[in-house]
């Protein structure tokens, strides 16, 4: 492997990190938004409102029409136009979850689903994804990001938290965990579909509009059905949230990162753009959590945790470098 290959292979390694970094911060400062708007339904309306405009406007920039042709549409598989909604429906799973599993099975689930997913993508070249097959390599390295987004989540630590934080009936609980995984699942799903979106428009920022768009919709439509009071919940947030200007620009990074997405898939494939991009996730997130950024709350990072980052690190060399 000659050295320019090297450093192109560093740079293809370093966007999902990226990547994963924007969706932490993005994660906290939608966390933020919901307690100035109030519902958690509207906070994430308002972020893929936010991020479907900014890729609007990326997209004319680029001397693209945000439009779609028949041609397009009627020559390609359904699957195509669902990145959106299934995107819609992992932000807000959290939403559902918290007060059923507690803030650890939470984390963790969706988290696992993702992995998984991402490898079975890669492994049958689903959704029209680049094939790549699985070595024991890369199960060694699978085996490791596994273990080390375990620890660095804390959900080995906190086993006990984990069960005190239940609150729901057995039978109920196993439900919300599949549902978890499902959720994690869809991530992975929307990465992939966005890359193939983005090789038939030959524009990865025209996809991500197209899917921002979609999801905004669905989320409106959602938020209108169960009757939030919109204005009023907006006018409470500007006025209580006028220093923060930053909580509105979740849905930029959110779409960025649909954006890269897109951008990347049809190169390195899904599983290692999402494995690559959790990295970056939970360093970011530790980083959140160890200086209270964003309005967080400070919870400093255990040697427990750094561990898990380190053995997390290392399975994301290995999957993607061996």
């Amino acid at each position: 492997m000659n050295n320019e290959l090297i450093g192109e292979n560093i740079i293809l390694a370093l966007v999902p990190i990226l990547m994963g970094s924007g969706l932490a911060i993005q994660t906290a400062i939608n966390s933020r938004l919901r307690m100035y708007v109030t519902s958690p339904y509207l906070s994430s309306a308002i972020s893929f409102i936010v991020g479907a405009v900014f890729l609007l406007v990326l997209t004319l920039l680029s001397g693209q029409s945000p439009l779609i042709s028949s041609t397009i549409i009627t020559s390609n598989p359904w699957w195509l136009w669902f990145g959106g909604v299934v995107g819609s429906i992992a932000l807000t799973a959290n939403v559902l979850l918290f007060p059923r599993l507690g803030s650890i099975q939470t984390s963790v689930l969706p988290v696992f689903g993702q992995i998984i997913m991402g490898m079975v993508i890669d492994q049958f070249g689903l959704f029209q994804s680049p094939q790549l097959g699985m070595t024991s390599t890369k199960v060694v390295g699978v085996v490791l990001v596994t273990v080390g987004m375990l620890l660095a989540t804390g959900i080995i630590r906190n086993r006990v938290k984990v069960i005190s934080e239940i609150n729901t009936s057995r039978v109920g609980r196993i439900g919300w965990q599949l549902f978890g995984i499902v959720a994690g699942a869809l991530t992975s799903i929307q990465t992939a579909i966005n890359g193939h979106l983005g090789a038939v428009l030959r524009s990865p920022v025209h996809a991500a509009m197209i899917s921002f768009t979609i999801g905004a919709i669905i989320l409106v439509i959602v938020t209108l059905s169960i009757r939030v009071p919109v204005r009023q919940n907006l006018m409470i947030a500007f006025n209580s949230g006028i220093g923060n200007w930053w909580i509105w620009i979740g849905g930029i990074l959110g779409g960025s990162y649909v954006f890269a997405g897109s951008w990347l898939v049809p190169q390195i494939g899904t599983g290692q753009v999402v494995v690559i991009a959790l990295f970056g996730q939970l360093l970011f997130s530790a980083l959140i959590d160890q200086f209270g950024y964003f309005g967080s709350h400070v919870n400093r990072i255990s040697m427990i945790r750094v561990i898990g980052l380190v053995i997390l690190f290392i399975g994301t060399l290995i999957t993607h470098f061996m």
